[in-house]
């Protein structure tokens, strides 16, 4: 126990001695972010539901927690930064006979705000919007053959968090992210299909909706000014 209070110690030490050796805020310019996220979806994603095309049907997944890595590319001002972001994570995949898995993939853009623009802390809110997909292996089932399902949506984002000048050009970044999501339409290895169209049982009535989902995330990286 000393030894991994001693490591998170130095750890903490080495991470804050640029800062304030630096002493003021990082410098402007073109940036990449590193960062690792928790994601755990909730609304139609948590519970049982299959829906149904004809004779396809799609089983929704529940999706269990995961953790998620990204890479973005943008930029960090003064008065702010932002990024457009890769994102993928894997999950365990909860559906109609047993457990398959399924992975979540999302093109972002983000922009924050920054707050105290002269310090090297930086308070932030930030703002933006996601295309994400859902794939599931074995997600589908056509006349007794299972398939793989993917399913495209659109979502915004919506945070808080703090940007921490590490040096002249190393941030650190620490957040809170809410994601809302709304899924368009449902792939079974052929056509799409518009979710809303999509029936609750083989002859059931169509859903009229689509699917939903949100998140809470925490997420953390490292920026660098390139």
């Amino acid at each position: 126990m000393k030894i991994r209070r001693l490591g998170l110690s130095l750890f903490l030490a080495s991470a804050l001695l640029p800062a304030v050796v630096f002493g003021g805020p990082g410098r402007s310019g073109m940036m990449i972010m590193f960062s690792g996220q928790s994601l755990d979806f909730r609304g139609d994603f948590s519970g049982d539901l299959t829906l149904w095309h004809f004779e396809k049907a799609f089983f929704i997944p529940r999706l269990g927690k995961g953790w998620a890595m990204s890479v973005g590319l943008g930029g960090k001002s003064a008065g702010g930064s932002w990024d457009v972001s890769y994102l993928r994570s894997t999950h365990t995949a909860g559906i109609e006979g047993g457990t398959r898995t399924a992975s979540f993939h999302a093109i972002e853009i983000n922009g924050r705000s920054f707050f105290l623009r002269k310090s090297v802390f930086h308070p932030y809110f930030l703002g933006g919007i996601s295309l994400p997909i859902v794939h599931v292996d074995d997600g589908s089932l056509f006349r007794g053959r299972r398939l793989d399902a993917t399913y495209f949506g659109a979502g915004l984002n919506a945070g808080i968090g703090l940007i921490f000048d590490l040096g002249p050009s190393i941030v650190l970044n620490a957040g809170i992210v809410y994601r809302w999501i709304r899924f368009l339409y449902a792939y079974g290895e052929s056509k799409g299909r518009d979710i809303n169209n999509l029936r609750i049982g083989f002859e059931g009535p169509e859903f009229k909706r689509l699917l939903r989902t949100d998140s809470i995330s925490l997420t953390i990286g490292l920026g660098f000014i390139i």
